[in-house]
């Protein structure tokens, strides 16, 4: 029973009156046999038990120290009201604006002034007693005004099953039925054919007797699917005659010869009701982007739906702030848009400072590249000259060193074979076996020397080595 609604009491005692014999909702007549009356407890009116199948808590009033709630039944119509009385902030907001209104004018709720379904939501709230019922006031006024009330002259019962039979009334004049009940014109069956009215004994200036008939007709705008009569068998008396105001004119009093046939005009366009186009769809609200570049007079121009769409499209809860004039929603919107405007120029600065800094940094990458660069170039051109100044040096110590190694050789020899050369004016030309000797020897060859001429200077004619004055002396250049 927990999601029982709750009673404030005991409803107030209703005289009877002759609608207490039977149910004040489905009409149904009581008896004691089959159909009961019952009471509901918070309208206090009768219904059958069918119709007062529902239950609400009611205080308990037995004694003093007997506290709690008893299951009551109650009708159907104030079980639709009291579930809005026990239910919460959340059940509320669930329920459509259009219900909570229908409450509020039930039991005679003040809402005037409020906007917003919030506002309606607390209006409920604060009426509410300290029980959670709602004032004797606002119950009496329930109970007067808004309880419906369905019983008829007659009730329903079992022996009462056959209405009562109506007075004499005058007979109601037969309209015929209009061509526009039939819901396809090409496919009604065709009237019968009434007599065309006889002009010729009626005085001229009588209206026609169809007259009035025509006048009684609605316009042509009020029936979409009109279609006009055919002819009649008699075509010389065939007349069409637009619905109008006016009576038509009587034909002539001639009779016109039966050999000439008058067609009547063509009917009328007939404009068939075209289907209301639906609204277009309210534009959509400015973005962000739109509203920056929008002065405040512009934003306040804006209708209401859309300050609101806008707010709620950004996460701005507008419904929580007690706004109930347009211009707090435009207040809303312009804060929003100068703390949008301020972020994006912080977002755009903090932005601009990455890439100056990225920048920078780039800068310092290429000139550290750069000076590498240069440091390397620098120590290549001075190795290519330190391999080229060592090249030089070597060439150099090379040719320097040559003469040494002449000096050397010649410094070998000893002084006294130095002595015993013949000097360079008595030397002989050389034997036969001196040119097998030098081209053994190709790098001797050369042109003898400070030294060798000494050497032949000092030589006395003997051997070198074995100093024998037979053998064939041979000078040879060591050069």
């Amino acid at each position: 029973m927990s999601g029982l609604p709750l009673l404030s009491g005991p409803p107030p005692n209703i005289s009877n009156s002759p609608e207490d014999v039977a149910c004040r909702k489905c009409n149904k007549e009581f008896n004691f046999l089959f159909t009961r009356p019952r009471r509901c407890n918070h309208c206090g009116y009768t219904y059958c038990h069918n119709c007062t199948d529902y239950q609400a808590l009611m205080p308990r009033s037995s004694g003093p120290g007997d506290s709690g709630y008893d299951p009551m039944n109650v009708c159907a119509f104030c079980i639709e009201y009291l579930p809005i009385t026990a239910a919460g902030r959340g059940q509320l907001r669930s329920l459509p604006l259009s219900k909570l209104k229908k409450y509020a004018g039930a039991y005679n709720i003040p809402i005037d002034g409020a906007v917003e379904k919030d506002d309606v939501i607390n209006t409920l709230f604060a009426i509410r007693g300290g029980n959670g019922c709602l004032p004797p006031a606002n119950e009496a006024f329930y109970r007067a005004h808004s309880v419906p009330n369905r019983s008829s002259a007659r009730p329903r019962g079992l022996f009462s099953s056959r209405p009562e039979p109506q007075p004499n009334l005058p007979p109601r004049p037969q309209i015929p039925p209009s061509r526009t009940e039939f819901s396809r014109p090409d496919l009604e069956p065709q009237p019968p054919h009434r007599p065309p009215p006889n002009y010729e004994t009626r005085p001229p200036n009588s209206p026609p007797r169809n007259a009035n008939h025509h006048a009684q007709l609605p316009p042509w705008g009020n029936h979409p699917q009109y279609t006009p009569p055919p002819p009649p068998p008699h075509p010389q008396y065939a007349t069409y005659t637009r619905p109008q105001t006016t009576p038509p004119r009587p034909p002539s009093s001639s009779r016109p010869p039966p050999s000439t046939t008058t067609r009547p005009p063509p009917p009328p366009s007939i404009s068939r009701p075209t289907a209301s186009s639906p609204a277009p769809p309210p534009p959509p609200p400015p973005s962000l982007d739109e509203l920056l570049n929008m002065s405040e007079r512009n934003i306040s121009s804006l209708p209401i739906s859309s300050l609101k769409q806008i707010l709620f499209l950004n996460h701005v809860n507008a419904t929580n702030m007690m706004i109930l004039e347009k211009s707090d929603l435009v207040k809303r919107v312009v804060e929003l848009v100068e703390v949008e405007r301020g972020e994006r120029e912080e977002r755009e600065a903090r932005e601009r400072e990455e890439r100056e800094e990225e920048e920078r940094l780039i800068r310092e990458v290429r000139k550290r590249e750069e000076s590498e660069k240069r440091a390397r170039e620098e120590a290549e051109r001075r190795s290519r000259d330190g391999q080229q100044t060592n090249a030089t040096t070597d060439r150099r110590a090379r040719v320097e060193d040559a003469p040494e190694e002449d000096e050397s050789v010649h410094s070998s020899i000893p002084q006294e074979e130095i002595d015993i050369l013949p000097p360079a004016s008595d030397r002989e030309s050389p034997p036969t076996l001196s040119p097998t000797i030098s081209t053994t020897e190709p790098s001797v060859a050369k042109p003898p020397t400070r030294l060798t001429a000494k050497a032949h200077e000092r030589n006395s004619g003997l051997c070198v080595i074995c100093q024998d004055e037979d053998a064939n002396i041979a000078i040879v250049d060591c050069g």
